[in-house]
């Protein structure tokens, strides 16, 4: 596993990463400097230099080796392995820098459905050839694996990635790698480094492909099932400087005219020389060992609005400024016999006591204590907030007695209107709990014998008189016996119902939408169903106002109410129309230099479930590019490289979205 260096203050990327050998490389972002593998054309403004992130480049390396092969078909067979730092959505900002490691695979002019195995520095793959739509009668390898961190931040993710140990320039092999690089990318020269080995005890310091009719030409191949390349094009340079993180500056005061500074940082772990400086304090070494450093600092004075952490053994300076914020300390203790939530907090500037808050249960009293009774939920953790800037999160603690046991919730049902005679059904179904018995005794009308007394539905006749009937429904369980009650209104005449579904709606995709079966005439129960269009979940089905989630597509949903009362039915269908979505395009651009699609865009309707086809031409029925998935914020995107489908004489691309949204002859960017 890598290990991860400080972030660099310049641009948001950490400054370097170290490997298991203790070769540290950094990001290099200098698109004059010919072993960057970048080139000026990367820049927004070529003329100026690098700045981040108004002119800085879409991608940059830590490290990155490639190898190329020709097949035995005279077809491509390309290895990239690479440590690799870029954006979430490709251009540069604060906030949207990740780094992943890369190991990707193309080749073509394979034997379709055939077994072939890949071996290279980092490990060893095996792949079925799909057949390549791009070629009939031929197979390929389109392989891809990112780790890192991809929704920004997280560098450590990457650490995880296959790309280490670094790959070198093998030093017995002229001529030697420049001078703070590990390689030269404009020269194909073969590496150490790989700690993989093969079936015969040798470090797999090569791209190997093994496979039925493979190749014929490479002039290291053992048969016409293999070839082999040991030689790579290969860069990364080496860092020189540690850099430096602040992790923690607090301060401590009692009075106005000063106090002590809590200064925490680290770097790499060979020793550097670290210093700390701001107003009102002497500049002063941090002190520490194994890349953990700190210092205690007297300031004069008020507390300093910044203070400065420089490593003084970088060249250049590596600095980092951070804002002193008190140290909140506090507890928390929730007991279950009182339901009274008490934290206490207290702050380290006790000169002027600034107002500490707890997330979400308000401020704390003067004192330090906030007690809180019966609160409406107890979390695992709170955080305690300062006004000067500390905050502190801790675990709550649980006193006190185990709570009650779940009981059992009777339930008897809504109340009836029926006809004389009818069959009637008592419903307890919506009773819950651990229920372990039902039992239903009728308490008032005219006596009717309930058949299945001791279920969830029992059954009656009603009388041939008009009446009103009560019921008790007790169910039994842990916590002891639960009823309730329920009216059965016999009469002897009830008008038909007449259902009403409400208007036909246009609504937008993936909103809630509510059903409206209000203005039906004389109903006793609702009964609502899809009939139409792609399945939804009702919720209060039996209700006059149900709801469902408009799915995100463009076919039109028909639901049908049932109103039963007394004396008969009725139905009535509503229809619910999808509003059709509309797109945009950001990029469309195809680089020639690497065969790479970048096609981005936003929906109006946002996934999930929502993907935006592209076509090659001014219309629909161009071939198919690409198919892109929709996120939760309405982005999408295309980006491939190495792929066989190029422009065609239009020019042009069209994008369909699943949701409705269409444009039509959309130009590409065409570069190298």
């Amino acid at each position: 596993m890598l290990q991860v260096g400080p972030i660099n203050a310049r641009n948001g990327f950490p400054l370097w990463y170290k490997d298991e050998n203790g070769l540290r490389l950094e990001l290099n972002t200098d698109v004059n400097d010919p072993y960057s593998g970048l080139d000026p054309a990367e820049l927004p403004d070529p003329t100026q230099p690098v700045s981040f992130p108004d002119n800085f480049p879409g991608e940059a390396f830590y490290m990155a080796a490639e190898a190329e092969m020709t097949t035995g078909t005279g077809e491509r067979a390309r290895l990239v392995l690479a440590l690799e730092a870029a954006f979430v959505n490709e251009v540069p900002a604060a906030g949207e820098q990740i780094v992943f490691g890369r190991v990707r695979i193309r080749v073509t002019g394979l034997q379709p459905n055939a077994q072939y195995t890949v071996r290279h520095p980092y490990g060893v793959d095996t792949f079925i050839a799909e057949p390549d739509p791009g070629e009939p009668g031929f197979g390929e390898i389109n392989f891809t694996e990112d780790i890192g961190g991809l929704s920004g931040g997280n560098f450590e993710i990457a650490a995880t990635s296959r790309i280490h140990p670094f790959l070198r320039w093998d030093p017995s092999v002229l001529p030697t790698a420049p001078a703070g690089y590990i390689g030269d990318p404009n020269v194909e020269h073969p590496v150490i480094g790989s700690v993989i080995f093969d079936p015969l005890g040798q470090p797999q310091n090569y791209f190997r492909i093994e496979g039925p009719g493979i190749g014929i030409g490479s002039p290291d191949r053992v048969n016409a099932n293999v070839i082999e390349t040991r030689n790579f094009s290969l860069l990364g340079k080496i860092s020189i400087n540690s850099g430096v993180d602040v992790t923690r500056v607090t301060y401590t005061r009692t009075a106005a005219d000063g106090g002590f500074l809590d200064v925490f940082a680290t770097s790499d772990v060979t020793p550097q020389n670290i210093e700390v400086s701001g107003a009102g304090l002497a500049p002063t070494m941090l002190f520490g060992s194994e890349g953990v450093y700190f210092a205690r600092v007297a300031f004069s004075g008020a507390v300093p609005n910044v203070v400065t952490v420089t490593n003084l053994s970088d060249n250049p300076d590596s600095v980092k400024t951070a804002t002193p914020v008190d140290l909140v300390t506090a507890s928390a203790i929730y007991n279950t016999d009182t339901a009274v939530l008490t934290v206490t907090a207290e702050s380290s500037d006790s000169f002027a006591t600034p107002l500490l808050t707890v997330d979400p249960f308000g401020p704390i009293p003067a004192g330090g204590t906030l007690t809180v009774s019966n609160p409406a939920f107890v979390p695992a953790y709170l955080t305690v907030t300062s006004a000067a800037g500390g905050t502190v999160t801790v675990p709550v603690v649980i006193e006190g007695s185990p709570l009650t046991p779940v009981g059992v919730q009777a339930d008897a049902g809504v109340d009836q209107t029926v006809l004389i005679n009818a069959a009637v059904t008592l419903n307890g179904t919506n009773s819950s709990g651990p229920i372990e018995s039902f039992q239903w005794a009728q308490l008032s009308g005219p006596p009717v014998v309930l058949t299945d007394a001791n279920t969830s539905q029992p059954a009656f006749t009603a009388p041939n008189t008009a009446a009103t009937l009560v019921f008790q429904l007790t169910v039994t369980g842990p916590g002891g016996p639960s009823s309730d009650t329920v009216s059965v209104v016999v009469v002897t005449s009830a008008p038909v119902p007449v259902a009403n579904a409400g208007p036909d709606q246009t609504v937008q995709q993936g909103a809630l939408v509510t059903l409206s079966g209000s203005s039906s005439t004389t109903p006793v129960t609702f009964s609502w169903t899809q009939i139409a269009g792609p399945t939804v979940v009702l919720s209060g089905a039996n209700t006059p106002n149900p709801t469902f989630t408009m799915p995100r597509q463009t076919t039109p949903l028909t639901f049908q109410l049932t109103v039963t009362g007394p004396s008969g039915s009725s139905s009535d269908t509503v229809q619910i129309t999808p509003l059709l979505g509309t797109l945009t395009v950001t990029r469309v651009e195809f680089r020639t230099r690497d065969a790479e699609w970048r096609i981005s865009g936003t929906s109006s309707v946002a996934g999930p479930g929502v993907t935006v086809t592209i076509h090659l031409g001014n219309t629909t029925a161009g071939p198919v590019l690409a198919t892109a998935v929709v996120d939760a914020l309405g982005g999408w995107q295309y980006r491939e490289e190495g792929v066989a489908v190029q422009p065609d004489a239009t020019r042009a691309i069209t994008v369909e979205s699943s949701a409705g949204g269409l444009l039509a002859g959309v130009p590409i960017t065409i570069r190298q």
